[in-house]
């Protein structure tokens, strides 16, 4: 057995391989070891002769799922091998092979998938600067490709990366090619890689591969073929072939291949979806605090995935953003229709998760129920669409097929509540089938006349605690304690001793256990027939299934989507394409939901292509500057996903990209500073954006020399200006930039007011126009507890560097004995605040309980000064 499972591990060295054994799923050696620790089970051994104890462990095979499941989260491969002949019938060693590998691309187990999340597989070809990228989510049949030529490698790295990001899969398969950048990358990243040895001209798929594979691929490849959009089919290839190899099995359920471009979509690279929070809160790392959230209301797993998609992918077809408006304003118009529709998507299932079932015919009974309840909560939401009066939502309900004669088929055959373990049990509706009727009323009257028999039994024999019973191993037999042995009767045969009773059958009992079991596995066969039948009929109609599911996860969207429009108070938004953008009363989605401590102050925008293309954003950290530029950004991508937004009201611009610069971060794997990093960020943005780009630009240059900072955030807007002539929203402390309005018609200023009592500021959120020369920094130090002494002595510096304009910092500053600038100490500084203290007091002001809690408070503070 141990030569036999060599044999197989030698083929299977990078998984961890369940070889079966029994009841149990074993592994040893290497294997063993790693499982034990990964799963905390008990690691043991087993003598192994000449070659020396071995470790195993191993866990039960009903339960392996979950040691899978856990094992696939760490990252793992998992090779099952199991018996593929019974060991009670087979001559010599029990025959085994590797039935299944599962990967974390390929895991389907609805416990380890996120329901709001797709499970994808991403193979990359990289072929001089061309790239050609396939993923597909083998839980739910879809499949993409794409392909892109560049002119640079850094150009071919930035769009992998990004795209990487973006679809986030579990796991990787890329030829090897010679880059530092994308080694660097994909060490660092989280995503499990597996590198392909094969040469680009060497991928294809052999006979034996076509045969798994749906024949509409074929199709949709010639078609790719002949409409010159790939030239190429080694990513897809690589993914076909690696699917095959680990799930051995058909992939019926991949019946098409949709190309996507990014000039589609409204380009969202890797920095602007992270800053902007679309997908995963800063802060949280999940998708808590991030628009997705705000957004997700849907009942369905797979609506879910699809709002994902949406946001991930914001439209640019001006046409078909309309259209999504349409429909949730139609939604809108009828509150009841709305909850009815809500109400009955809550019964649908996760059919797209039941394609990969059905494909490979591992769907069970109860799944098909799942299913058919599915499709009749789809046939009452397409009725209450096409009931609507308004002809827009009656549109939406065309393309629903609640496919009601899959529902009359499932309907007629399986019960209505099948048995969760089908073994040995009926699932098969009475009156289907005449000849499974017969089969089991014969297998049930046989179990009455067993009932009948041991009543009888007890009776004839006078033995009270007799007993007929039934194992696998010695089918039917009487049970007689021993004390009651000397009335058992002549005719029972023994058949059994045990410690305790005696075991007995008889050529009556004999005759009907025939009949019995005779007909009970008939029964099973024939029902089992049935029922393979019926995983062909879904097979043959899988690819409308999978339609079906796509349409109605539309549907949940819309409601989603118009659910939070009404409870928010979204708007829906004007179109265009002048290059204007109009917000009024503009508000943070995120900000203004999930930080309700605080009023949110609404802010209008203007930007046009004329004397507001750029601002630039003067005021105080912490003043909401940031969170002004970032609500533009997220009301213009809600605007492009079909979404209602977060206003009064809307005048939004087609925009093809947006893209963002703000905080700080480095890479320390590439040894590259924060402004190293700042500074590429934004080449990037300078060589891609366009005149219908926005950008969002904030304290650009921090990171360096004031006067180099400066120098390279003038120049910038220079640039933008006169050459990009993107809408650019550029915040800064760099106050002499607001000059650039006196240069460049096409910029003007802007400001967050702030209103100042003595020492202290008030924020008001508020954008106006009009510029700062103040940052208020030494203010905000004093609000996030920064000592007195520090605060102080900050001032009195400021005071003097303002006098001081043209002093060389350096040289002067740095030299006590030069600057003339009294320093006061802790005690001078305390004493000035114990004094300006008692000053500020009205006590013509305050009452008698007042004044003696502010004489307390003040001989503490006394006692302190000394």
């Amino acid at each position: 057995m141990m030569e036999q499972y060599l044999k197989i591990k030698e083929e299977y060295k990078d998984e961890i391989l369940f070889f079966r054994l029994g009841d149990f799923y074993e592994m040893f050696f290497e294997d063993a070891i790693v499982a034990s620790k990964e799963l905390d089970i008990a690691l043991t051994k087993r003598a192994g002769g000449n070659s020396g104890d071995y470790p195993m462990c191993g866990v039960p095979y009903h339960v392996a799922d979950n040691y899978i499941s856990k094992l696939i989260n760490k990252g793992y491969k998992v090779a099952i091998c199991d018996q593929m002949e019974d060991p009670a019938t087979a001559k010599g060693l029990v025959k085994r092979e590797v039935t299944k590998i599962f990967t974390p691309g390929t895991f389907t187990d609805y416990n380890y998938l996120k329901r709001d999340e797709n499970n994808y597989l991403l193979s990359i070809v990289l072929s001089n600067k061309s790239l050609y990228m396939s993923y597909a989510d083998y839980s739910t049949g879809e499949l993409y490709t794409t392909f892109k030529s560049f002119f640079n490698i850094d150009d071919l790295v930035n769009f992998l990366i990004d795209e990487c990001y973006r679809i986030n899969p579990s796991e990787i398969l890329i030829n090897k090619f010679e880059n530092k950048y994308i080694k660097e990358f994909l060490n660092a990243s989280k995503f499990y890689i597996n590198y392909i040895d094969e040469n680009l001209e060497d991928i294809s798929l052999t006979d034996e591969d076509e045969t798994y594979i749906n024949s509409n691929i074929f199709k949709d490849l010639n078609v790719l073929k002949a409409e010159n959009k790939v030239d190429n089919f080694a990513s897809i290839y690589n993914l076909l072939k690696y699917l095959i190899r680990t799930q051995k099995n058909d992939l019926n359920h991949l019946n098409n291949i949709i190309f996507y471009e990014d000039k589609n979509f409204l380009i969202l690279d890797e920095h602007s979806k992270r800053n902007l929070e679309l997908i995963k809160g800063i802060n949280t790392n999940s998708k808590s605090e991030s628009l997705l959230e705000i957004l997700d209301r849907t009942k369905t797993s797979m609506g879910s995935r699809e709002l994902k998609k949406w946001i991930e992918e914001p439209l640019i077809d001006k046409v078909k953003i309309e259209k999504r408006l349409d429909i949730i304003e139609s939604l809108n118009e009828d509150l009841i229709l709305l909850n009815d529709i809500s109400t009955m998507l809550k019964e649908i299932y996760d059919i797209e998760r039941l394609s990969v079932k059905i494909s490979n015919k591992t769907i069970s009974p109860k799944e098909m129920i799942s299913l058919l309840n599915s499709l009749k909560a789809i046939k009452e939401i397409k009725n209450l669409l096409q009931n609507s009066q308004i002809d827009t939502i009656v549109n939406l309900s065309l393309s629903l097929d609640p496919l009601e004669y899959i529902v009359k088929e499932i309907e007629s055959i399986i019960v209505d509540d099948p048995p969760a373990v089908i073994d040995d049990n009926r699932f098969i509706k009475k009156g289907y089938s005449e000849d499974l009727d017969i089969l089991f009323e014969a297998s049930d009257e046989g179990k009455s006349w067993i009932l009948n028999l041991e009543e009888k039994e007890k009776n004839r024999t006078g033995i009270k605690n007799l007993r007929v019973k039934y194992n696998k191993i010695l089918g039917y037999f009487i049970e007689v304690t021993k004390s009651n042995i000397s009335q058992v009767p002549d005719e029972y045969i023994r058949k059994q001793t045990l410690v305790g009773s005696e075991r007995y059958f008889s050529i009556e009992l004999k005759e009907m256990e025939s009949k019995i079991l005779g007909s009970k596995d008939e029964a099973l066969k024939l029902q089992m027939q049935i029922f393979n039948n019926l995983k062909s009929f879904l097979l043959e109609n899988l690819y409308f299934i999978q339609k079906t599911a796509k349409e109605i996860s539309k549907v949940d969207v819309f409601v989603s989507l118009s659910t939070v429009a009404r409870e928010n108070q979204y708007i829906r938004p004007t179109l265009n394409d002048s290059g204007i953008i109009s917000i009024k009363n503009g508000r943070h989605p995120i900000v203004e939901s999930k930080f309700m401590e605080e009023l949110f102050v609404p802010n209008d925008t203007y930007m046009d292509m004329d004397k507001n293309l750029i601002h630039v954003i003067t005021g105080p950290n912490m003043a909401g500057k940031s969170t002004y530029m970032r609500q533009v950004a997220l009301i213009i991508i809600m605007a492009h996903m079909g979404s209602f937004v977060p206003c009064e009201s809307a005048n939004i611009s087609i925009v093809d990209r947006i893209f963002t610069r703000i905080g700080a971060s480095d890479n320390l794997a590439r040894g590259e500073s924060t402004f190293m990093v700042e500074m590429k960020e934004v080449s990037n943005i300078i060589k891609n954006a366009t005149k219908n780009s926005f950008l969002i630009l904030d304290e650009v240059g921090r990171g360096t020399s004031t006067y180099d900072g400066l120098a390279i955030a003038w120049a910038i807007i220079e640039y933008i200006a006169t050459d990009v002539k993107a809408k650019t929203l550029f915040a800064t402390h760099y106050h002499e930039l607001v000059n650039l309005k006196n240069k460049y018609n096409c910029i003007s200023n802007l400001t967050i007011a702030v209103e100042k009592k003595e020492d202290t500021i008030i924020f008001l959120r508020k954008i106006i126009e009009g510029f700062s020369n103040n940052s208020y920094g030494i203010e905000v130090a004093k609000l996030a507890g920064v000592n007195d002494y520090i605060v102080s002595r900050a001032n009195e510096l400021l005071q003097y560097i303002q006098n001081n304009e043209d002093m060389n910092i350096n040289k002067n500053i740095l030299k006590k004995d030069s600057v003339k600038i009294e320093q006061k100490s802790i005690f001078d500084v305390k004493k000035d605040n114990f004094i300006n203290e008692i000053s500020s007091i009205n006590i013509n002001e305050i009452s008698p309980i007042e004044a003696m809690n502010l004489l307390n408070q003040l001989i503490i503070n006394s006692k302190d000064l000394k």
